[in-house]
């Protein structure tokens, strides 16, 4: 039998109740056959519809729905060649479904329908159920729910646990990750979606577990990652609402330069926003990390444009240290001298402003901030104030001011400190003089600023003074020998451009008595890892009595000017210069050199073992110390050659030592050409017998 004069639409059901209400009045026939060319079913377009029963015996029957294709909203899309084969029908008027029923057909996101199926519709609320089970997808089998009535449609799903990399694959028409992310984990996904009406609304869960990726980079890494993520929609024809959720509950995750620790700090991520056209509004945004981190805001994304363009206005509620250093700072700061590893603790608190991706404003104000550096090249205690930035340009830029309990770097240490500042661009500026405490000294600020800070060509400029620092305490921190004096200096300028740092003036000290004057100082790639370095070095009335007595090279007294011209450092090494030491010219003080000296004198000119084998030796082994007229030697060092000379021509050497009194002592060098290192091997292991004294 087959029948098709029927209405080509109607209510909901029509031919399904056309196709049981007949069958119990029809048993001369096997099978009876309902075709309907077009029908809406809950709203929904349905083509080419036939129902199909077929009376197996008086006791069994077997109903057979089909249909090219419904269609439905997304993401379930347009499905075709539809079959429900339903073995255990239910004719219960109102209520007419099946109880028993395999599913099949193509499209939706699975691609393929193939599951066991539940349906009930009931003719006076016309609302229909079903269930699926054993749907595969992506790996794994799906539960699924639903229902239909006039006003709309729902479904829930729930799939088994799947791997990233089978709903990777699954995914990918919507989807992608990039290509070179490699790496596997555990994934569970439920869901609903529903549509009353006023458009689909969608809630879809990700359960992730032991996940683990990373990209050939290795900028992207996630380590046994834990975490929920959940994203709600709600789709019309005006524009999307999303609300996006996400909980990181254990393991870490790298995203260069960014390395976060879910299992010490758990993450809450909570957003909500607007999606219309182009420009995603961002109505609000938090994300807390226990122990580390909350931030707030909103702004906009504009996706119109190859690079998605970010506007907006975030709060730094807190920022806790030592967490903060760890997960958000170090990675950037690895490849820095000073900030690399750090020790810290105290906090943050500030706010960020975005504009088109330029920043426009950002204040930090720190809390009783400590920053120790394990290596003891910096520490900073108690750091309080606030950081004000803008672009270069800004008008009525803010003040910023930094202060702290006491700090140091590379041995030196000093006390309370205040500075005040402008930020601005790539540039900074004192605004005021200040002082920044050294022991017992300081160092004088008038002037300080600083250019092109995110560029390989720095510029600074300085004036100011440094007030005078003991000299036992600079030795004792950078580990010389000790000796009395004082470090002071005029600083009229000091730049640095074109990575050469130039000093303006001199830099002068009082030390061993006398006065040390540096002038024509300049570095260049001062900040690299091989700076060179120029100076021109004089040393005026030093006391040898407190010089030779600092660096144990025996007992000297009398005076000693020093004049080290076209000094040059290679790497802090020394590669040129032209030296002369000498008693200075009319020096009246008392003029005496000890045993030792005298030994340690003769090895830099070249007859050290004879010397000390005379000193020990005769009448001169019952004498201590000598007398000497005047003193001195001369270097010019090219490359790691010294030319020696001394204070005056002596036959076929030179005067180190010209003795004076009796018993007399003179020193005569006789090499002219000395290797550098060897020179100073030969100052530094003078032999001198335990019985000679000073």
């Amino acid at each position: 039998m087959n029948i098709s004069s029927l209405p080509r639409s109607g209510k909901p059901g029509t031919a399904l109740l056309l196709l049981l209400g007949l069958a119990p009045q029809v048993h001369a026939v096997d099978a009876i056959v309902l075709e309907v060319g077009e029908m809406r079913v809950a709203g929904i377009p349905v083509e080419a519809a036939s129902a199909r029963l077929d009376l197996l015996s008086d006791k069994q029957t077997r109903v057979t729905l089909s249909a090219r294709a419904a269609s439905l909203a997304d993401p379930a899309g347009k499905l075709t060649d539809l079959t429900l084969v339903c073995t255990s029908p239910v004719i219960a008027e109102p209520r007419f479904g099946c109880d028993a029923g395999q599913l099949t057909g193509r499209g939706g996101p699975t691609g393929s329908i193939d599951a066991a199926m539940t349906a009930m519709m009931n003719t006076e609320t016309g609302v229909t159920t079903f269930g699926g089970r054993g749907l595969k997808l992506a790996g794994t089998t799906a539960t699924f729910d639903g229902r239909l009535d006039e006003k709309g449609w729902q479904v829930k799903g729930r799939t088994g646990t799947t791997t990233v990399e089978a709903l990777r694959k699954f995914a990918a028409p919507w989807f992608e990750l990039p290509k070179d992310i490699t790496g596997d984990g555990k994934v569970l996904v439920e869901g609903s979606a529903a549509d009353s009406g006023g458009g689909t609304v969608v809630d879809a869960t990700l359960n992730l577990d032991a996940v683990t990726l990373t990209n050939e980079a290795s900028t992207i890494v996630t380590d046994n990652l834990a975490a929920v993520v959940r994203l709600r929609a709600r789709l019309n024809d005006a524009d999307t609402a999303l609300e996006l959720n996400l909980t990181g509950k254990q393991g870490q995750v790298l995203v260069n330069p960014v390395l976060l620790d879910f299992g010490a700090n758990p993450l809450e991520l909570a957003s909500r926003a607007i999606l219309k056209g182009d420009l995603m509004t961002i109505e609000s945004l938090r994300l807390t990390q226990a122990d580390l981190i909350e931030l707030t805001g909103a702004g906009s994304v504009n996706l119109a444009g190859e690079i998605p363009s970010v506007s907006g206005d975030f709060q730094l509620a807190k920022f806790q240290f030592p967490a903060a250093y760890t997960s958000y700072m170090q990675i950037t700061l690895a490849t820095t001298s000073v900030l690399s590893d750090l020790k810290t603790s105290g906090s943050l608190t500030g706010a960020l402003a975005v504009r088109d991706n330029g920043i426009t404003a950002l204040r930090v104000s720190p809390q009783a901030l400590e920053l120790h550096d394990k290596k003891d090249r910096l520490h900073l205690s108690q750091v309080s104030g606030e950081v004000n930035w803008t672009p270069a340009g800004a008008a009525n830029a803010p003040q910023s001011k930094l202060a702290w309990s006491k700090g140091g770097a590379y041995g030196l240490s000093g006390g309370a400190a205040t500075i005040e500042f402008l930020a601005q661009g790539a540039g900074f500026h004192v605004t005021r003089p200040t002082k920044l405490p050294v022991f017992d000294g300081a160092i004088a600020i008038d002037t300080l600023a600083l250019g092109n800070l995110d560029g390989d060509n720095m510029e600074v400029a300085f004036k100011g003074n440094v007030e005078p620092i003991s000299m036992p305490l600079l030795a004792k921190a950078f580990g010389w020998p000790e000796f009395s004096g004082t470090l002071a200096a005029s600083v009229p300028g000091v730049t640095l451009k074109d990575n050469v740092l130039t000093f303006q003036g001199n830099v002068e000290s009082e030390v061993f008595g006398g006065r040390i004057v540096g002038s024509n100082i300049r570095m260049q790639d001062p900040l690299g890892r091989f700076p060179q370095f120029f100076a021109d070095v004089r040393a005026r009335d030093l006391d040898l009595g407190l010089l030779t007595r600092t660096f144990e090279v025996g007992s000297i007294t009398g005076k000693l000017e020093v004049d080290v011209l076209g000094l040059e450092l290679f790497a802090w090494s020394p590669t040129a210069f032209r030296a002369r030491l000498a008693t200075p010219k009319g020096d009246k003080s008392r003029h005496r050199i000890s045993a030792k000296a005298v030994s340690s004198l003769s090895n830099v000119g070249g007859g050290g073992g004879g010397v000390v084998q005379a000193l020990q030796s005769g009448v001169l082994r019952f004498f201590d110390a000598y007398s000497y007229d005047k003193l001195g030697i001369t270097c010019m060092l090219v490359g790691d050659v010294c030319e020696m000379s001394g204070i005056e021509p002596a036959g076929v050497g030179y005067y180190i030592v010209k003795g004076a009194g009796v018993p007399r002592i003179d020193i005569i060098g006789s090499q002219g050409r000395v290797n550098w290192n060897q020179l100073l091997s030969s100052i530094s292991t003078t032999e001198f017998s335990s019985a000679t004294t000073e």
